[in-house]
């Protein structure tokens, strides 16, 4: 008998989380087997992105942020508050909302900085963050988002928007950010998205996903897998269907470009 799984775009989120999480409790053990009856096996050291600092604490540093993204998609994907009346309650977007979510945006971030000073290890060069290592931003950057709006515009001729809009309705197509910046006529509010979207996003997000989910898992595992695992993660965390150089300034500079093009043709389109 066939089983019919209902899809939408929240199951989407919660399956893509699941399977982060079957992927960890499956791969990782493997490696961890093969290389105790392997003792030739060496934790992964190859490519620019350097595991010398990692030992096993960090496998419960991987526990500790999937249960932190655990939470931000049970809050996303709860009911919103009723009001009197039974309907969804509109929640006001207000400079102080986006305040306390500027400061929720960097603890992730705050505590990768807490867990390897504890270890006594420099952030610093864990993730290359010393300006020789970005001598080719000036490249490196607008590629990166010249390749990736190539990549959707290619994927747009194909119809990719209307299949998304066909199965998943007209929401699955833009992530909250970008709707409430669409939304609101106020300037501090415009203003203080920007700085999110621009300055604080690139650098927290880069630094956990590309500087410690990434490193972490191929620590324990390989690239590859590392790649795959922190990419998908990525995705889910962001709530978004449709979405290395040995220094993490690359993907933060491609990511604020990137997201400051993107309030650009919001700005222009829209206003």
């Amino acid at each position: 008998m066939p089983i019919n799984i209902p899809i939408s775009a929240d199951s989407i989120f919660i399956y893509g989380y699941f399977l982060c999480v079957a992927l960890m409790a499956t791969v990782l053990p493997f490696y961890l087997y093969a290389r105790d009856n392997e003792p030739s096996l060496r934790p992964h050291q190859k490519g620019l992105v350097r595991t010398e600092t990692l030992n096993a604490f960090d496998l419960l540093g991987l526990l500790i942020f999937f249960g932190i993204y655990a939470v931000f998609l049970l809050d996303y994907l709860s009911p919103p508050p009723l009001d009197n009346q039974g309907k969804p309650q509109e929640i006001s977007i207000t400079p102080w909302i986006l305040a306390v979510g500027m400061v929720v945006q960097l603890v992730p971030p705050m505590l990768v900085a807490v867990m390897l000073a504890s270890r006594g290890a420099s952030m610093s060069q864990f993730l290359g963050l010393k300006w020789k290592h970005a001598r080719y931003l000036w490249v490196i950057t607008p590629a990166g988002v010249i390749i990736a709006y190539m990549f959707m515009f290619g994927i747009e001729y194909y119809g990719y928007s209307g299949w998304l809009e066909h199965y998943f309705g007209n929401d699955a197509m833009l992530q909250e950010t970008v709707k409430t910046y669409q939304e609101t006529n106020a300037v501090t509010v415009r203003i203080m998205i920007a700085i999110s979207a621009i300055l604080i996003a690139p650098i927290a997000e880069e630094i956990v996903f590309r500087g410690y989910i990434y490193t972490a898992v191929k620590r324990f595992s390989g690239r590859l897998f590392a790649t795959v695992l922190s990419s998908l993660l990525f995705g889910v965390v962001h709530f978004n269907i449709s979405a290395l150089s040995g220094s993490i300034w690359a993907p933060i500079s491609i990511h604020a470009l990137f997201n400051a093009s993107q309030l650009l043709v919001q700005e222009i389109t829209f206003h």
